[in-house]
């Protein structure tokens, strides 16, 4: 069974492969928008911002392999920790709606939380997201798993900010699990005209549905505050609320990301979080 940056690996091979030019010129590019992504995340409450774009292949393989690898080993971790989350994964199904999932680090993480616990639950995972590409980077992972169980992965294009691009979306609300990794941070600047979207996903989803919170603890803790706004506001109870330090596994070896890891160095390693674990009140 692949492990994660073994997984991740398969995926960077693809997009690099799409990258225009040489080995240096490529090399030069990803290292280039690696140091962009950096100085763009560090700026994500100023108000003048514009949105950050990943339609380039460069993007897509500077965000996943320096961010991918650690986000989605977090996500696997909170599940373990977290009773209530691996419930979920003892029946027979389970479904995901991972919001601005995109880069992939909400279904990498479930995914080896169930591979390393052997959990055979068929998984639906909806990704929503902007960026169509995205979809193009994950459409073939169920192959590449070769997994002891089903694994429906399913792309949807929208654009929080935009209702007529979600509104038609109704099948991903009776989700038993939604996700939200690293995504309010990035839209922050438009919460004004993308809060509606979260409205629609949290006043809508079932009783007992669960949601998995995490992202950057800024200084003010405006991220995680504008979440817990929209959950109380649609009856989410938060079960758990830590803001801590955390780190990707040890099991996750550099070997495994070569040639890239010689090129770029280590992917992000450890972050300062804020991670919540909600609960639709009512009865499943």
């Amino acid at each position: 069974m692949l492990t994660l940056a073994q997984l991740i690996k398969q995926v960077l091979d693809e997009a690099y492969g799409d990258i225009p030019g040489n080995e240096a010129a490529k090399d030069a590019a990803i290292s280039a928008e690696i140091s962009r992504l950096s100085n763009s995340y560090a700026r994500l409450t100023d108000s003048a911002r514009v949105a950050i774009g990943y339609s380039s292949p460069v993007s897509r393989f500077a965000y996943i392999y320096k961010y991918t690898v650690a986000h989605a080993d977090y996500i696997m971790q909170l599940i373990e920790q977290h009773r209530e989350l691996r419930d979920l994964f003892t029946g027979d199904e389970v479904s995901v709606a991972c919001l601005g999932g995109g880069p992939g680090s909400d279904l990498l993480g479930i995914l080896k939380y169930m591979i390393r616990n052997g959990c055979e639950p068929a998984l639906t995972c909806y990704l929503f997201d902007r960026e169509r590409a995205w979809g193009d980077s994950w459409s073939e992972v169920a192959k590449s798993l070769e997994a002891d169980f089903q694994l429906y992965p399913v792309f949807q294009q929208m654009d929080v900010t935009d209702p007529d691009t979600w509104r038609s979306y109704k099948k991903f609300l009776g989700s038993d699990l939604f996700t939200l990794s690293y995504f309010m941070s990035e839209i922050w600047s438009f919460k004004d005209t993308a809060e509606p979207f979260f409205d629609h996903c949290y006043g809508s989803a079932k009783p007992g549905a669960m949601f998995l919170f995490i992202d950057n603890n800024d200084a003010n803790g405006e991220f995680a505050s504008w979440h817990d706004a929209i959950a109380a506001k649609h009856g989410v109870e938060i079960l758990s609320s830590t803001s801590c330090k955390m780190a990707f596994s040890n099991e996750e070896e550099k070997r495994h990301l070569e040639p890239y890891y010689s090129k770029f160095g280590w992917p992000k390693r450890e972050s300062n979080v804020s991670c919540r674990i909600g609960r639709k009140s009512g009865t499943a």
